[in-house]
């Protein structure tokens, strides 16, 4: 069974509405670049970083996520990794709306903080309520 943790994350730095997990990066770059060595370079990994994140991903999933070229001539996604990222980018465009409000949200109670000096959480909080 794969499990979800969703996490937030309150900064002061902008962040992305996006959804971000290793296996997720793994797979564009692959995709993208055609080969594990090139998505290793671009990601800034060894060859047999990815290569054993790849192998441990099949292994967790049961399934397997690369048509391993042969002899050096590249790798590509099989189409069950293609349906998972189609999968994610439609989740990704699903969420927007939601990540943005929630944020906003976010950004409204932590903005009670600010506008009261008062060092006290608890003041701040009352004054909110």
């Amino acid at each position: 069974m794969v499990r979800l943790l969703i996490e937030l994350n309150i900064s002061g730095n902008p962040t992305s509405n996006k959804l971000e997990h290793p296996l997720i990066l793994l797979l564009e770059s692959v995709n993208e670049a055609g080969s594990i060595g090139k998505a290793a370079k671009k990601l800034n990994f060894s060859y047999r970083h990815v290569w054993g994140e790849l192998k441990h991903w099949e292994s967790e999933l049961k399934t397997n996520l690369i048509i391993w070229g042969r002899t050096s001539k590249g790798a590509t996604l099989t189409p069950e990794a293609l349906e998972f990222l189609s999968a994610v980018t439609q989740t990704q465009l699903d969420l927007e709306s939601q990540i943005a409000a929630i944020k906003k949200s976010v950004s409204k109670c932590m903005s009670v903080f600010h506008a009261n000096r008062d060092p006290t959480p608890s003041a701040a909080l009352s004054s909110y309520l």
